[in-house]
């Protein structure tokens, strides 16, 4: 029996799992690393899943838990990546009243810019397989995964989520926007056509200020400025993406928030693009990892 954590900057999720990889339980509180003060890392640890630790063998963490703001700093695996160089990169650490717990790292590419990834690189590996492939985990950093043979060949980081918060909560476009407003999916692919539109000049930046400008000219309500936005955001870098790594089938997967990974589907569709998503992959790539590098 062996425990798992992903603990990420925001939330803790540990899974208990039989020595044949079965899930036996899972807990998860909101209590990410950026959320505990001086260290604690070891305390909050035995807090949640103390009772669990006894019956463990070893702890595997994954997440910003293994990095320079974590609990052990660990490094990073270069590109190309497999599960087994995760497993090579581990740092183990022996705490009395704890069983070992194994530290792993995250990958890192360095050309041509670098970039890294700690925790996503599991729930990749839990997806796809042995199999290739492109990935993205929408989310606030999304990443773009190209896999080929079961290893992350490249990968890189779109803050096109925080950008686009940013620019709802204090911005010029922001003012505009009213304090309750519903989804508006027509809105939201309203952006992701304008995105898509090469008879306009340019590329996001050339885009963003339409959001005050439609609106200005009454051809956009200010309560679908939000959608509007998200829609030009995530389809400008989609657009980015599939033109950096190349998809013979078409074929995304991916990995994520289901109502976000909704949205990047439908945006996907608009390119031509068809997607799948995947649930528990996390799960997923630590019982590979387990199971194969124990």
């Amino acid at each position: 029996m062996f425990l798992a954590i992903e603990w990420t900057s925001a939330a803790f999720h540990a899974f208990l799992l039989a020595a044949d990889g079965t899930l036996l339980g899972q807990r998860q509180e909101a209590r990410g690393v950026n959320h505990i003060a001086d260290g604690g890392f070891e305390a909050v640890l035995r807090e949640i899943v103390g009772d669990w630790t006894a019956e463990a063998s070893r702890i595997y963490l994954s997440g910003m838990i293994t990095s320079r703001n974590g609990w052990v700093e660990t490094p990073y695996a270069a590109t190309p990546a497999s599960l087994s160089d995760i497993a090579a990169g581990a740092v183990v650490r022996h705490i009395e009243g704890l069983p070992p717990l194994i530290f792993l790292p995250g990958i890192s590419v360095r050309d041509p810019l670098a970039d890294m990834m700690r925790g996503e690189e599991l729930k990749v590996f839990g997806a796809m397989g042995r199999n290739g492939g492109l990935v993205a985990l929408p989310g606030a950093h999304t990443k773009w995964v190209s896999v080929r043979d079961g290893r992350i060949e490249q990968f890189a980081t779109y803050m096109s989520g925080e950008v686009a918060a940013l620019l709802k909560s204090n911005s010029l476009v922001s003012k505009l926007i009213p304090a309750q407003s519903a989804d508006n999916p027509e809105a939201f692919l309203r952006g992701v056509r304008l995105a898509r539109d090469r008879r306009i000049g340019g590329n996001i930046l050339r885009r963003i200020f339409s959001a005050r400008s439609l609106v200005l000219f009454e051809e956009l309500l200010p309560a679908d400025i939000s959608d509007y936005l998200s829609g030009l955001m995530i389809a400008a870098e989609i657009n980015e993406a599939i033109e950096e790594y190349s998809s013979p089938d078409r074929q995304v997967t991916l990995i994520g928030a289901p109502a976000l990974c909704q949205r990047y589907s439908l945006a996907l569709r608009e390119a031509g693009m068809t997607s799948s998503m995947v649930e528990n992959a996390g799960l997923a790539g630590f019982q590979a990892l387990c199971l194969n590098h124990s």
